[in-house]
């Protein structure tokens, strides 16, 4: 009798936003240590690799500096967070990955414009868009996730609560599975009750694109 061994398919994502601040790298990395996939990044100006580069293996944090080539083996499940200018390098990335997630962080037009005309630049290439919005005052979540499901009907949103647990991952290096895991009393019980349904539904909904 002979025994195969599946290979896992693998999974590529493009975290992507034009202008900054807007949760793209946190979350990238986030899913990219709970999925155990390599993580790309152009954000070589902002010490990204200073920041999170020690939650990786050896080799799976790549840096994409300024015009330099993006080489990637079609075996490895790659996380991908750029932001900036969409070139020509950017184009095939978009059109390589499995889908693109779009960050929002709404505070007013000045990041929703801009998220719609990313959007909407991304479409040109790649139709498996998801939207996210995070880092959103709770009482505009209403608001822009009404506003966004009016202009993109057919793409996913996904919310996931603003949080410090979220936004300062480079200071505790741990994603919100670990904090859980180690956590206790009110610490515990808000990460579970709030932010892993949330975060749970949003990677769920990733891990089935395939």
């Amino acid at each position: 009798m002979r025994y195969y061994i599946l290979k896992a398919t693998p999974m590529n994502l493009l975290f992507y936003s034009a202008i900054g601040r807007q949760g793209k790298t946190t979350h990238a990395i986030g899913y990219a240590q709970y999925k155990g996939t390599k993580l790309y990044t152009n954000d070589v100006q902002n010490a990204t690799k200073e920041l999170y580069g020690a939650m990786f293996k050896k080799g799976d944090f790549v840096e994409i500096g300024v015009g330099e080539e993006i080489a990637i083996d079609d075996d490895d499940s790659i996380t991908f967070d750029f932001g900036g200018y969409i070139d020509s390098r950017l184009v095939d990335v978009i059109s390589y990955v499995d889908a693109c997630v779009v960050p929002i962080s709404y505070q007013s037009k000045s990041e929703y414009i801009p998220a719609v005309r990313t959007i909407n630049a991304l479409a040109e290439h790649n139709k498996n868009i998801v939207i996210l919005i995070n880092n959103t005052a709770t009482k505009l979540i209403p608001e822009v996730k009404e506003a966004l499901e009016e202009t993109f009907p057919d793409y996913p949103i996904f919310v996931v609560n603003s949080s410090r647990y979220i936004s300062r991952l480079a200071n505790y290096q741990k994603t919100l599975f670990d904090l859980l895991d180690a956590g206790d009393g009110l610490e515990k019980h808000r990460i579970k009750e709030t932010l892993i349904p949330q975060i749970k539904a949003f990677y769920d909904h990733l891990d089935n694109i395939l």
